[in-house]
């Protein structure tokens, strides 16, 4: 007897579906599998975020973990612990610190420490650097000049 197309199979020994992983469990896994992060390094800092955040901000802030400990690293970054740039200090909106991340790739860390929020801009053509170092600082502050970089 053939199997009519529109006929439903009740599949009577089903393959065994893998565990749903918790999201700390699955944002560790997307840092070491995606970022090429290190786990020893980064499972304590991302079990900090979900600890301190929301399930949402804390994958928001432990994505930035690859800014520091990920395959293409920003090299100041890789000096600098995440809780100096605002990793879980909850004053600190997780936008300032991705702008902070990103503003580490273009000024000195110091400086990117005081980014509240960073106006990103490129040059024309684009070539992947800023034409101005432009950003809010903490103080409310604009700043603005040539990047030179």
């Amino acid at each position: 007897m053939r199997s009519d197309p529109r006929q439903m199979v009740l599949d009577l020994f089903p393959e065994e579906r893998s565990k749903e992983k918790s999201p700390l469990e699955a944002c560790v896994s997307w840092l070491i599998e995606v970022c090429g992060c290190d786990e020893s390094r980064i499972r304590p800092l991302v079990a900090q975020c979900y600890e301190s955040f929301g399930r949402a901000e804390a994958f928001d802030r432990a994505k930035e973990l690859e800014h520091f400990y990920g395959r293409h690293a920003t090299p100041r970054l890789r000096a600098c612990p995440p809780s100096l740039m605002g990793m879980f200090d909850p004053g600190i909106d997780y936008h300032t610190l991705w702008d902070r991340c990103w503003a580490a790739k273009w000024v000195p860390l110091r400086e990117a420490m005081e980014v509240k929020f960073w106006n990103y801009n490129y040059r024309e053509p684009y070539t992947g650097a800023p034409a101005y170092v432009w950003y809010i600082d903490n103080e409310g502050r604009e700043v603005k000049r040539p990047y030179e970089g």
